[in-house]
């Protein structure tokens, strides 16, 4: 069954709503990486009494290099539906005017093409749904990304809160940011995916 114009609008809406969103979490997990790498380098400087607070920084920058990952998989694949759905709608009406042409000339060759183009616009409403289906794999990993960076910054304010001596202020700081960007970073995650659910391909 070929995808309705509504279908289509649908999901030119929802490439939209991908790129705003993948804009926004890219800037907010690169601050994440700038401060995992400036509290790598306070805990360092003090030595061996922050150990634990070194391990969660390193992992707040792998978590960041994660979520790049993610995104630029989630770019690919925005980008490739955005492409197969412009086909799909330019497709859709050549076959209605072709679909008209054959039923009222009843030529072979325009049935001949109203069956190709009827052949080629399900190929690309099921590579749009494999499409859909791998962004939005991608969106519930992206989800868990986001939690595990609540719970990794909660870790670093524990830590932080327990230094003892003059790093503990810049340290308190840094984790207080990272907190700050990893909370947001899974409230943007979670708007989208609602907004994604709002507009749902049927």
């Amino acid at each position: 069954m070929a995808p309705s114009p509504n279908e289509n609008l649908s999901d030119f809406r929802h490439v939209v709503q991908l790129n705003e969103a993948s804009k926004d979490l890219v800037s907010r997990s690169y601050r994440v990486n700038l401060l995992a790498l400036d509290a790598m380098v306070l805990s360092k400087r003090a030595g061996g009494n922050l150990r634990g607070f070194d391990e969660l920084s390193s992992q707040m920058r792998g978590w960041s290099q994660e979520v790049h990952r993610k995104l630029e998989r989630l770019k690919t694949l925005s980008a490739q539906a955005l492409a197969q759905t412009s086909l799909a709608t330019k497709t859709a009406r050549a076959l209605h005017l072709f679909e008209g042409a054959a039923d009222q000339s009843h030529h072979a060759l325009a049935g001949e093409t109203r069956d190709r183009l009827r052949g080629e616009q399900q190929l690309l409403h099921a590579s749009v749904a494999r499409q859909w289906g791998g962004i939005n794999e991608l969106l519930g990993q992206l989800k868990q990304l986001g939690l595990m960076a609540v719970v990794l910054s909660r870790a670093a304010a524990i830590e932080a809160a327990s230094v003892t001596g003059e790093e503990r202020a810049d340290l308190v700081h840094v984790s207080r940011d990272f907190q700050q960007n990893s909370e947001e970073v899974a409230e943007v995650i979670k708007n989208l995916i609602k907004r994604m659910r709002e507009t749902e391909r049927p």
